[in-house]
C-alpha cells in the first residue's frame, strides 16, 4: 500500500512537471501526501432545488438547460453570461474573465448543467456570480468534499485529483495496523478510512470522527515507537563533565541573578552532565524564560571541561540570533562561538571544520549544515537543539550521533517555547526526562492584550502611529500566504497597510520565501529599516526584536492558545510595555471569543496550554484544524490528547515498517 502512496504525483492526468514542482513547495512529494489534504468542510448537495424557490444568500444546488450564452467585452476582461432555465424559471450565470468558455462544447446552447452558486436578485432577476458547475451526467448527489487552496489550485481542481489517486488504490490494500485496529477498535482500514473522509456516503459525525481517529492513531502509534526505540538508545555512558571554572564565571557574569525556575532547571542539567550517563533532558520553557542562559551554562561546562558542545537551531535567523548572544556570553571569558549555515563561505566553511575536527573550536552553533557528513568533532559531548519539536526524529537525535570512534555517548539537551501540558508532554517526549521553567526574568512586563472584533481594526491606526513615533515596532499576523485561499493574504495586507503608514517601509513575510528573503526580512525589521512587518506565523518563534511593541493577529480565533500565546511572545522583550490585539472574525463563534478572552489575563504559556486542551477537548470532525504546528502530519495537541494519552498507556507490540515511517514523517522536517 506504502508503495502507491508514495507514487510521485505525475502519475496523475494533468499533473505535470511545473505544478509538481509547486505542489511540492508546499510539502506534497507524492500522492499520499495529497490524501492527507483533508477536507475542511462538507457540502450537502442531496437536494436539487428548483430555480423558483431559491433565496438571496444561500448556496443551492441546480440542474438547468442553458438557453443562451453570450459575451461581452474583450481580453481579459471578457464577460460570459449564461441563462439558464428549469421548468420553475430562470437564473443568469455570470463569469468574469473567462472568455475561454466561450468555445467550451460543454455549455453549448440546449446542453444541460449542474450548478451549485449563491442567488441574489439583481434589477428584478436572479444570478449567480462564477457558481461552480458541471455537465448533469458528471453530477453525484450526496456529500461533497470542501477542500483548502493549495499550490495556487483550487479546492474544486485539488478534488479532481484526490479522487484520481482514490481510484488508484486497490481494494485489498492493507496498512500493518488494519487488523490490530479493526479487532480491538473496530476502526475502519487505512485505505477505507480515507475514502470516507474524502467521499463520505453521508455525512454521520461518528464515522467521520472515526475515520479521522484511524489515520491519527497510525501517525502517533509510529512516532510513540521511535520514541521508546530512542528511549532505549539513550541509556547508555557518557563523559563526566565535572569542571564548574568557566560555568561558575558565567554564572557570575550575568547582568541578573537566576530564577527560582532557572537554578531549579540548571541543577537538574549539571546533575546530568556530572552523573556519567548520557542526559536526554527536554528543557520546556516559556517564552523569554531565559532558556538560553542555561544552555549556554551547559556550554560553559562541557568547554571547562576540555570538550566541545554544539547548538542546533531550525533557522538561519534563529542560529544567528544564538551566535550573536553567545559571544556576548563567552567574549569576556575567552571562549569563541563560531556559525555553521547553509550561507557559511565555503572557505570560511573549510577552516571551521578543521578546527571542530582537531578539537581547537569547542562551541559552534549552527542549522541543519551541522548535520552533514563532513562535519566532524575530535570530543563533541554536549547537543543542544532548541525549538526541537521544528526537527523529525532522526534530525534531532543525528547531532548527538555525530562522534568520533572511541569517544563516549554525547549528551542530549533539547529546547522548546512551545508550552504543552505536562501530562501531554510525558507521553509526546517519552524517551526524555522533563525539565520545566515558569516565569520571566526580570524587567520584564506582561503583554497588555485585547480581543477586538474585526470591524474596530480602522481605529487602532492612530495607536500604531503613537508606536511608530515612538520608534517602535510592529507585526501583523494573517492566517494565509495566497489570496484564493480562505482569509486575508500578506500582500493584502501589505498593500492595506501602506497606503496607512507610507512612511513605514511595510514588508511581507512567509514560509515560502527562499532564505535569504526571509532573512533580508527580518533584518530590515531588526534594524529598523522596516517598521511594520506583516507575517504568517513564520515569526512564532526565534526572533528577538526588542524594540517591536505591538502585535495584531488576525483571525486570531483560528489558532490555539499556545500557539497565540508564542506569537504575543514576539513583544515586549524589553522595559517597554507589549501590546498584543486578538482580531476576531466576523464568523467567529460566542466560544471561540471566550476561548480568546483568556489570554487577556493569562500570561502563563502552561496554563493556556492546559485551557486549551480543556475547552478544544476532542474538537470537531471538519473545519479549520491547527495540526502540523508541533511538528504531527495531523495530529493536533489539544484536540487529540485523549488519542495522544490513549496509545501512550496502551500502545500495542508492533514495529513500524521503513514505508510506513518514510509515509508518516515522524516530526515534520523543517528548513532554514
Amino acid at each position: 500500500m506504502y508503495d502507491i502512496l508514495a507514487q510521485p504525483m505525475t502519475r496523475i492526468a494533468g499533473v505535470g512537471a511545473a505544478l509538481e514542482k509547486r505542489l511540492l513547495t508546499r510539502g506534497i512529494a507524492c500522492m499520499g501526501d495529497l490524501l492527507l489534504h483533508l477536507p475542511k468542510d462538507y457540502v450537502d448537495d442531496r437536494h436539487v432545488s428548483a430555480i423558483a424557490h431559491l433565496q438571496d444568500g444561500v448556496s443551492s444546488r441546480i440542474i438547468g438547460r442553458i438557453i443562451s450564452k453570450q459575451a461581452r467585452g474583450f481580453g481579459r476582461n471578457r464577460q460570459v453570461m449564461i441563462r439558464l432555465a428549469d421548468d420553475s424559471g430562470q437564473i443568469a450565470l455570470n463569469f468574469f474573465h473567462s472568455g475561454y468558455m466561450m468555445s467550451d462544447a460543454r455549455l453549448s446552447e440546449g446542453r444541460e448543467i449542474s450548478v451549485r452558486g449563491v442567488a441574489e436578485h439583481w434589477k428584478g432577476y436572479l444570478q449567480m456570480s462564477h457558481p461552480e458547475w458541471c455537465v448533469t451526467e458528471s453530477f453525484n448527489p450526496g456529500f461533497q468534499p470542501v477542500y483548502a487552496s493549495l499550490a495556487g489550485l483550487g479546492g474544486k481542481r485539488i478534488g479532481n485529483i484526490i479522487r484520481q489517486i482514490l481510484s488508484l488504490m486497490p481494494a485489498n490494500a492493507r496498512s500493518p495496523l488494519d487488523a490490530l485496529l479493526q479487532e480491538q477498535f473496530h476502526f475502519p482500514t487505512l485505505i477505507e478510512a480515507f475514502k470516507r473522509i474524502h467521499h463520505p456516503d453521508e455525512l454521520g459525525r461518528d464515522g467521520l470522527v472515526r475515520a479521522e481517529a484511524r489515520l491519527k492513531s497510525e501517525e502517533i502509534i509510529i512516532y510513540l515507537h521511535l520514541m521508546r526505540q530512542k528511549k532505549k538508545a539513550a541509556v547508555c555512558s557518557a563523559v563526566c563533565l565535572n569542571d564548574e571554572k568557566q560555568s561558575s564565571a558565567l554564572h557570575d557574569s550575568f547582568p541578573f541573578p537566576l530564577t527560582d525556575a532557572q537554578n531549579s532547571a540548571w541543577s537538574d542539567i549539571s546533575a546530568d552532565l556530572q552523573s556519567g550517563s548520557r542526559m536526554h533532558r527536554l528543557l520546556q520553557g516559556d517564552v523569554g524564560a531565559g532558556k538560553t542562559w542555561i544552555a549556554a551554562l551547559a556550554m560553559a561546562r562541557a568547554a571547562g571541561s576540555g570538550a566541545q558542545a554544539a547548538l542546533l537551531a531550525p533557522t538561519e535567523v534563529l542560529a544567528n540570533q544564538h551566535a550573536e548572544t553567545l559571544h556576548e556570553l563567552f567574549s569576556p571569558l575567552g571562549i569563541e562561538v563560531a556559525l555553521l549555515t547553509g550561507s557559511t563561505r565555503a572557505k570560511a566553511r573549510r577552516e571551521m571544520l578543521a578546527r571542530l575536527q582537531s578539537g581547537a573550536l569547542q562551541l559552534i552553533v549552527g542549522t541543519h549544515a551541522l548535520l552533514t557528513e563532513d562535519v566532524l568533532f575530535d570530543h563533541l559531548a554536549l547537543a543542544l537543539v532548541d525549538e526541537q519539536h521544528r526537527f523529525g526524529v532522526k534530525q534531532r537525535w543525528a547531532l548527538a550521533e555525530k562522534q568520533n570512534e572511541g569517544k563516549k555517548a554525547v549528551h542530549l539537551l533539547g529546547m522548546t517555547a512551545t508550552p504543552i501540558p505536562r501530562s501531554l508532554a510525558l507521553a509526546l517526549y517519552g524517551d526524555m526526562d522533563l525539565s520545566i521553567m515558569r516565569g520571566m526574568p526580570p524587567g520584564r512586563k506582561p503583554v497588555e492584550t485585547r480581543v477586538i472584533a474585526a470591524e474596530k481594526m480602522k481605529p487602532m491606526a492612530d495607536g500604531m502611529q503613537r508606536i511608530l513615533d515612538a520608534d517602535g515596532r510592529i507585526y501583523w499576523i494573517v492566517p494565509r500566504i495566497d489570496e484564493d485561499e480562505d482569509g486575508v493574504s500578506v500582500d493584502q495586507r501589505v498593500e492595506l497597510l501602506k497606503g496607512y503608514f507610507p512612511d513605514a517601509n511595510v514588508i511581507g513575510l512567509h514560509g515560502r520565501m527562499k532564505g535569504k528573503d526571509k532573512n533580508g526580512a527580518l533584518n530590515a525589521f531588526s534594524t529598523g529599516e522596516c517598521k511594520i512587518l506583516v507575517s504568517t506565523t513564520v515569526v512564532e518563534v526565534g526572533v528577538n526584536v526588542p524594540e517591536a511593541r505591538l502585535i495584531v493577529i488576525e483571525q486570531a480565533e483560528a489558532y490555539g492558545l499556545a500557539q497565540l500565546h508564542q506569537l504575543r511572545g514576539r513583544v515586549g522583550r524589553s522595559s517597554e510595555q507589549g501590546y498584543c490585539m486578538l482580531v476576531a472574525g466576523s464568523e467567529a463563534s460566542e466560544g471561540s471569543m471566550a476561548r480568546l478572552k483568556k489570554m487577556v489575563n493569562t500570561h502563563d504559556g502552561l496554563e493556556l496550554a492546559e485551557a486549551d486542551l480543556a475547552i478544544r477537548g476532542g474538537g470537531d470532525a471538519v473545519g479549520t484544524r491547527q495540526h502540523g504546528e508541533a511538528g504531527f502530519r495531523l495530529l493536533d495537541m489539544s484536540e487529540d490528547a485523549a488519542l495522544i494519552r490513549q496509545w501512550h498507556e496502551n500502545l500495542p507490540d508492533f514495529t513500524p515498517t521503513e514505508a510506513m515511517q518514510r509515509f508518516w514523517r515522524p516530526f515534520a522536517e523543517s528548513t532554514d
